[in-house]
């Protein structure tokens, strides 16, 4: 307690408005107050603590606590993360920073949230590594329905309305009609921990902050829970803001916006250390144009929000149509948000199917989720509704002096337990895990029985994906020839005559037997940074992304080619090796057939290992600086999208580079000659948002010609690659050096003037003296973002302190409808 007056804020409060405690649908009867009381917070542990266990027991803690490495989807790739930020970054007192680890170099934690790895190693403090991060990656899941109860509870809803959105939460996290979009348990598998961890928090900033719009209360404590579930994922951080405005809008009035207002200058800033670098550096990012829904023949906006099969749908939207009318009768805040966020939302996915204005790189189903879970909430809220309506019926049909309770019946708790009832019958078809029920196959066709009734046979998955990522690398049968393949790389790594270096891994489906097609990213986990993997989990975050994977196209058999609307040169190994060359790729690890024969077939290439079936090639004369022959040109601006101009330019030097006789720049020193490009028509294929479109080729203009000027050959030596740096020695200075580390506006140099851009995504510096150290390091705009955090932590410490009371007394809320009353049948007691 503090001796400081709270804020007062006097002004007109509407007379509609809702802010008191909803009376229970259960109303307490005389001189049973206690046990009813006691009866309903049994109930509600119950609710809350079955769906918390069910939701455990899905993912199966045995495993969690076993002390391995979790592997599958992208969560085998993420497990990097985290342990890179313990090895390197937090003992440097940085939570974001530099690594060398995948794609020739990328900002770490700068386009990825770092909350939830610095989560996992609050564990790792006193658990094994693999335990912490199993722990967390299941967090989100298991918190979840206590913050969905937690928010229908600090906003007084009527019981069993917290109760009920707790079962609507559940069957969120068993919903698989999606299995990437994130927040479902099957996302959560499939890497997007992140996600759930915050959308739960999502859940509690939100329902803190729609309480707080009634009585000024939980202002900081708002703003924090919005704050962590904005860092906790960025396409959450889209929805939490989202829902807080859309609550502002519906409660707009003088006093509330004061609370509104300061709650979110707050929560941004408490998020700005992260945001405002994402924001100023997302121009360096690389958009994967993944191809927004809906696509194709046979998809279509109608399927997208309504994925489930066409009975569950019409229930489903059915009910929640019936909690948003019901809340708009009933003036329920809560229900009336749920309703009209959700439609808003699914205007943002139409809308979004163009990307945003500024960033440009939403995937539109991203914002599925958000529909889903806030319809399945309302469905809940209808599930109520319905109960209020079939009591008040018999009610109304009871006969004079008859007592208005259901004999013997509890009829809130009848309706709750009845819900919860159905939610286990259809987890228990879609698990196939009923008591008493069996498979049987009957004319070649089998169904999954319960008694009489009859259920396809096609069971639910999250379970066994749960039990394939928390069995771990160490347990898959071929987890001997994967340690294999990393031990080998690291003998290479180890061995002076062969070294460190970057590995480029051909990509082949049947590497999901190691637990993941991703396994290999861990090539720089396992080797302490040695053996770094040109391909990565974080693939917006470096900008060269796209040239990894045109060279995996032309090394491998079959490439997933996962970036849109590039010209791949796909199993051209000539071409891939001059790509190697040019992105600094150390050895080539082949795994089929194919792949390995094109690779022998190459002159450059040296076969140094065999391990199983992989064979390491190396690349003779690699190397990571060097000096160049010809002076750079610098290519003027054109009008558009600058990151597409760019990738054109990039891709266009990188695979036809005899069509350029000097390096194109994307800037440089003013007495370099500057040159216009123009896309050449005849290699145009398809127009802009068209499937089949590709990058435009562009090649210097017929009116600004390249003049090749020579430039005097220069020995570079000592070159030492460090995590957060890279430092050599030339014979010679003024002459320009290529440096093949993904370029990122941070890098400084000492040594020689700036550091330049050069295509496709390098870094050239032109050197002043004969030792050149570059290093990455903090911005003004990173330094200016922790300041607003600070200012944030100060906002938020005086919150504490300054507690915004309303200085007007809200009126009562509108009595929601007794379903039982008194057993003397007094009249109704509100609770």
């Amino acid at each position: 307690m503090n001796n400081e007056e709270p804020e007062v804020e006097n002004v007109e409060i509407l007379d509609d408005v809702v802010t008191s405690e909803e009376t229970s649908v259960v109303a307490t009867p005389k001189g049973d107050s206690e046990w009813s009381l006691t009866f309903k917070s049994m109930t509600t542990t119950a609710v809350v603590l079955g769906a918390t266990l069910m939701i455990l027991a899905t993912v199966h803690p045995q495993l969690i606590l076993r002390n391995n490495t979790p592997t599958g989807g992208d969560m085998g790739a993420h497990v990097w993360g985290p342990a890179y930020l313990r090895d390197f970054l937090l003992p440097h007192w940085k939570l974001t920073g530099w690594t060398m680890d995948w794609y020739a170099g990328f900002p770490m934690y700068r386009f990825y949230m770092v909350v939830p790895a610095l989560l996992i190693l609050l564990l790792d403090v006193v658990l094994p590594y693999g335990i912490a991060f199993k722990i967390i990656a299941v967090l989100g899941l298991v918190a979840f329905p206590t913050c969905a109860w937690f928010m229908g509870k600090i906003n007084k809803l009527a019981y069993p309305l917290p109760e009920l959105m707790v079962v609507a939460a559940t069957m969120f996290l068993y919903d698989e009609s999606f299995t990437i979009y994130g927040g479902n348990i099957a996302s959560t598998m499939a890497g997007e921990f992140s996600f759930s961890i915050a959308l739960a928090l999502a859940l509690v900033g939100l329902g803190l902050f729609a309480r707080g719009l009634d009585d000024g209360k939980y202002r900081p404590w708002a703003a924090l829970c919005v704050a962590l579930a904005a860092l906790c994922h960025g396409i959450v951080l889209i929805f939490v803001f989202g829902g807080v405005f859309i609550m502002w809008l519906l409660r707009f009035d003088r006093q509330r916006s004061r609370y509104a207002i300061t709650t979110l200058i707050c929560s941004l800033c408490l998020a700005a250390f992260w945001v405002v670098p994402f924001l100023g550096g997302h121009t360096f990012m690389t958009d994967m144009k993944y191809e927004p829904r809906p696509s194709g023949a046979t998809d279509s906006l109608w399927k997208m929000y309504f994925p489930l099969p066409m009975a569950f749908n019409i229930l489903l939207v059915s009910l929640a149509i019936v909690g948003f009318v019901g809340s708009i009768g009933r003036k329920r805040f809560l229900g009336i948000w749920l309703g009209v966020y959700s439609l808003v939302l699914m205007v943002g996915v139409d809308v979004a199917q163009h990307s945003l204005p500024i960033i440009g790189l939403l995937w539109n189903p991203r914002l599925l989720p958000f529909v889903y879970l806030l319809r399945y909430l309302l469905a809940g809220i209808g599930v109520y509704e319905m109960g209020v309506f079939v009591v008040q019926s018999v009610q109304l049909r009871r006969a004079p002096g008859e007592p208005a309770r259901l004999p013997g019946l509890n009829a809130g708790t009848a309706f709750l337990w009845s819900g919860a009832l159905v939610v286990m019958v259809v987890l228990g078809v879609r698990y196939q895990s009923l008591p008493f029920a069996s498979l049987q196959t009957s004319n070649g066709k089998t169904t999954y029985n319960w008694g009489p009734i009859k259920f396809p046979n096609s069971r639910a998955f999250s379970d066994g994906w749960a039990r394939w990522n928390f069995e771990g690398y160490e347990g898959k049968s071929s987890y001997a020839e994967y340690h294999g393949i990393v031990q080998q790389m690291q003998t290479l790594g180890n061995d002076p005559t062969h070294g460190c270096g970057r590995a480029l891994w051909e990509n082949n489906s049947d590497l999901n037997k190691y637990g993941t097609t991703m396994a290999l990213m861990l090539l720089p986990y396992w080797t302490k940074g040695c053996i770094a993997s040109m391909e990565g989990l974080y693939f917006e975050a470096a900008g060269t992304t796209p040239y990894h994977f045109i060279t995996a196209a032309a090394m491998s058999k079959q490439s997933s080619n996962p970036v849109r609307e590039l010209r791949y040169d796909n199993n051209d190994a000539a071409k891939g090796v001059d790509y190697m060359r040019q992105l600094g790729i150390k050895y080539f690890m082949g795994y089929t057939t194919e792949a390995i024969n094109a690779a022998a077939n190459q002159p450059d290439l040296v076969e140094v290992a065999v391990s199983g079936p992989w064979h390491v090639f190396q690349l003779k004369d690699t190397q990571l600086v060097e000096p160049l022959a010809v002076q750079p040109v610098v290519i003027n601006k054109r009008s558009g999208d600058q990151r597409e101009r760019w990738l054109e330019v990039g891709t266009s030097y990188f695979q036809h580079r005899t069509e350029w006789a000097a390096m194109p720049m994307y800037n440089g020193p003013s007495d370099w000659q500057h040159i216009n490009v123009s896309v050449d028509a005849s290699r145009t294929v398809g127009s802009p948002g068209q499937s089949a479109r590709e990058v435009d080729i562009v090649n210097p203009s017929s009116d600004t010609p390249i003049t090749a000027k020579n430039l005097d050959p220069v020995a570079v030596t000592n070159v030492k690659l460090t995590e957060q740096g890279i430092s050599f020695h030339v014979d010679k200075v003024g002459v320009p050096v290529l440096v093949k580390v993904s370029y990122f506006p941070n890098w400084t140099v000492s040594g020689a003037g700036r550091v330049y851009r050069a295509a496709p995504n390098m870094m050239v510096v032109v050197p002043t003296k004969n030792d050149i150290s570059m290093a990455y390091k903090s911005s003004d705009l990173d330094r200016f973002a922790y300041l607003i955090t600070f200012i944030g932590l100060l906002m938020f410490v005086y919150m504490l302190r300054k507690p915004l009371i309303y200085g007007v007394a809200m009126p009562e809320r509108v009595v929601e409808p007794q379903i039982e009353s008194s057993s003397d049948d007094d009249g109704p007691s509100n609770s």
